[in-house]
């Protein structure tokens, strides 16, 4: 489930507002303050849409560059021993502190790896279960643990 709307490289969040009861959306990640509404899932993503296109055409009628969201540049405030500690271990990689970072963060958000964890049962058991499991999922899709915590 998601509250999330994208379109031309622009993402908003939407809410209900109980009090008027309709949705409500706001575009994040840029400067600029683009707001749109609708009292249903149609309405509001093509109220999207229209914001974004509207927002667009003044910018061009305008002759000013669209805010673009993610530059790929923000600020971070650390702890001074972590940011000491950071600028360490990324000289001692042979990294700058960006790259450093940006690696930290591909590591972080990097999806979970899992392996297999086979269950032993009786053969009998084994086939039985698998055939009536198998009918109503992908048991190709489910995972005990982490890699990390098998390895």
């Amino acid at each position: 489930m998601s509250n999330m709307l994208s379109y031309k490289g622009y993402h908003a969040k939407v809410e209900f507002d109980a009090d008027d009861g309709i949705l409500v959306g706001s575009v994040f990640g840029i400067r600029d303050s683009l707001n749109f509404h609708g009292a249903s899932i149609e309405e509001v993503k093509e109220s999207f849409h229209d914001c974004i296109d509207t927002y667009l055409e003044i910018c061009e009628a305008r002759g000013i560059a669209p805010d673009k969201e993610y530059k790929g540049s923000f600020n971070v405030r650390i702890p001074q021993e972590l940011h000491r500690k950071a600028a360490l271990k990324a000289e001692e990689d042979g990294v700058s502190l960006n790259q450093f970072i940006q690696q930290a963060i591909e590591e972080y958000i990097k999806p979970v790896r899992y392996k297999e964890v086979i269950v032993q049962l009786p053969v009998v058991q084994q086939a039985a279960t698998m055939h009536a499991f198998s009918d109503r999922v992908d048991t190709n899709r489910y995972h005990s643990m982490p890699s990390t915590q098998l390895s």
